[in-house]
């Protein structure tokens, strides 16, 4: 600023030494007295200074501050945890009024929060998994915001595999008010050939990410490939099995009869 300030006067830009006796020259910290040893006579130094005040008084000051206090940190805590908790009602109310019934969204809610709390625990290994299978390219991931992005698009893609194996349920149980195991096994085995393809084409894209999309999306690669394989075995055997359980279906006296004999 000193030297700016003296270009602007025409003067001619001295050379500046700032010192201070608590400053052992690599301290960061800030200090607000400073010793100046210009080389220029006294008058221009007195010049230059009265014109440096002149400009930083009317220079607006910005105050801003990197640390982020325990307040800040519990209300950002708050807002996340009170917008996941809107977001799984949002899909829960669709999925309800889609099949009408309530239970295939709480099923299809606790699938995925299956899915992330699977992805999250492998990242969290990660650390311990670097040293042995680093030939697989696994390093010591962080949460950051490429894999916050890759949750999001394991939940949309879980989400999305699991409305349809639910779909076909529905179609299988017609009028009927309640849903069998038979219903399920049938609608599991005439989806599954779909659900493996796109599972397959999906987790090809997501490997040449993996090994050939270098460092900045390596973590968002790595829990992709997690979230792929969690998310089509989980619309399968957490889904499906959850809405079993939580619609309350039975299997008919005379099932129940052969299998005791």
């Amino acid at each position: 600023l000193i030297n700016e300030t003296a270009e602007e006067l025409g003067a001619t830009v001295p050379g500046i030494v700032p010192s201070n006796k608590d400053w052992d020259g690599k301290s960061s910290m800030g200090y607000e007295v400073w010793q100046l040893d210009m080389s220029c006579d006294p008058e221009q130094a007195n010049q230059i200074l009265t014109k440096l005040q002149e400009n930083l008084n009317n220079t607006p000051v910005w105050l801003a501050s990197n640390h982020i206090g325990s307040s800040v940190a519990g209300d950002k805590t708050r807002m996340a945890i009170a917008a996941v908790i809107a977001s799984l009602l949002g899909i829960i109310g669709y999925i309800w009024i889609r099949f009408q019934r309530v239970v295939f969204g709480l099923a299809a809610v606790v699938a995925l929060i299956h899915d992330v709390l699977i992805t999250l625990g492998v990242i969290g290994l990660s650390a311990w998994l670097a040293n042995s299978l680093g030939f697989l390219m696994i390093d010591e991931f962080k949460i950051s915001l490429p894999v916050v992005a890759a949750f999001l698009t394991i939940i949309g893609y879980s989400l999305n595999d699991t409305i349809v194996v639910f779909d076909r349920i529905r179609e299988v149980r017609g009028k009927s008010q309640n849903v069998t195991p038979e219903m399920i096994n049938k609608s599991i085995n005439q989806t599954l050939s779909r659900t493996v393809l796109t599972s397959l084409t999906t987790m090809l894209a997501v490997l040449i990410l993996y090994v050939l999309g270098g460092q900045g999306i390596h973590a968002f690669a790595f829990a992709l490939i997690v979230g792929v394989l969690v998310g089509t075995y989980s619309s399968i055997f957490v889904a499906s099995p959850m809405l079993l359980w939580m619609s309350g279906s039975k299997q008919p006296k005379n099932v129940r009869e052969k299998v005791a004999a």
